[in-house]
């Protein structure tokens, strides 16, 4: 029997810090000492979600300090940066252009709320586009006025990661106004996922799913229930469900591959975390898939990008640690001696 390559050393270690290290909603749950710059990009007349605008920070000492790209739900992020003074600048043809300062010498992080507005003679379409906030959008357009008025207070706050039991508050109040309200049901459970009330989460998703079959954030969500409690084929079934009444989720392609990883499925895993990283190119924690993905193929050269394609994203994010520590060993066995 041949001995073991570094290489197949790095397997092992790959998948032990894969299994006890990966955490469960990863990217809600950043560390508490992090500095960063994040916000979301809303139209000002439509309030619907911007996504793919890029958002640029500069600094009055050194200019150019970094980029960012909203994402499906107008959210972006910028990890990782000096303690400084920035301004923080929003451009989107058709918009005028934002900024807004930012003093990270004074607090670790910010978050920036920016609401752009259309330029003279490019007023935004009545009729939202495709994508899951348009989708969104249009089904709480039918909601009561004061039921729809409680659940954007609380998507604000959950998208400013602002007092939970207070987004659960306003939730409540939507729900009790609105019953039939699946949206928020779904954010409900949502928070109560990030509260560790599995049991109140999974009532939560049942009853938003028995409201509306085909809703898929709600088969995405309680996939991402199902994975943290170990419960991979239900998990599968879940999230198999979601992505057949929407194919082009970065979140439900992400969480299915997941899923498959932790089932030692790393084949099916792979064309999941591709499209998944397609879709959602400033999603980091996917990476790390791709990352050990790679490495079951024997592919060190791609695992080392996949790793390394994490830190530039997330620098001080929950797998930095981890991500670093196979970037410094798959370093060193390609530079030594088979």
């Amino acid at each position: 029997m041949r001995p073991p390559t570094r290489i197949s050393l790095l397997l092992v270690a790959t998948i032990c810090w894969w299994l006890f290290c990966f955490p469960v909603g990863a990217q809600k749950n950043a560390p508490a000492f992090r500095t960063s710059i994040t916000g979301s990009v809303r139209d000002a007349v439509t309030h619907r979600a911007l996504e793919r605008v890029v958002v640029m920070v500069e600094s009055a000492d050194s200019g150019y300090s970094g980029q960012a790209q909203t994402d499906t739900s107008g959210k972006f992020g910028i990890q990782g940066i000096p303690s400084s003074v920035y301004v923080v600048r929003v451009r989107l043809p058709g918009y005028e252009e934002m900024s807004q300062p930012v003093d990270l010498t004074v607090a670790s992080s910010n978050y920036l709320n920016f609401e752009l507005r259309p330029k003279p003679g490019n007023a935004p379409s009545v009729v939202p586009p495709e994508g899951p906030n348009a989708r969104l959008n249009a089904r709480i357009a039918a909601v009561p006025d004061k039921a729809r008025k409680e659940f954007t207070k609380a998507r604000e706050l959950w998208e400013e990661a602002k007092d939970p039991q207070s987004i659960v508050d306003h939730l409540k109040k939507a729900i009790k106004l609105y019953p039939r309200f699946p949206d928020a049901y779904v954010l409900l459970a949502t928070v109560y996922i990030q509260q560790s009330k599995p049991a109140d989460a999974k009532s939560a998703l049942d009853q938003a799913i028995e409201i509306d079959p085909r809703l898929p954030e709600a088969r995405f969500t309680l996939g991402n229930l199902q994975n943290s409690e170990k419960n991979y084929a239900d998990a599968e079934k879940s999230l198999t469900e979601g992505l057949k009444l929407d194919g082009e989720s970065p979140q439900g392609h992400y969480e299915l591959a997941k899923t498959y990883w932790a089932m030692g499925r790393w084949q099916d895993a792979e064309p999941h975390a591709m499209k998944a990283a397609a879709l959602q190119p400033g999603m980091a924690p996917v990476h790390v898939i791709l990352g050990n993905i790679a490495l079951r193929k024997r592919d060190p050269q791609t695992a080392l990008k996949e790793f390394q394609q994490y830190l530039r994203l997330d620098p001080k994010g929950p797998m930095a640690g981890g991500a670093q520590s196979m970037v410094d060993k798959i370093q060193q066995a390609l530079n030594s001696p088979q």
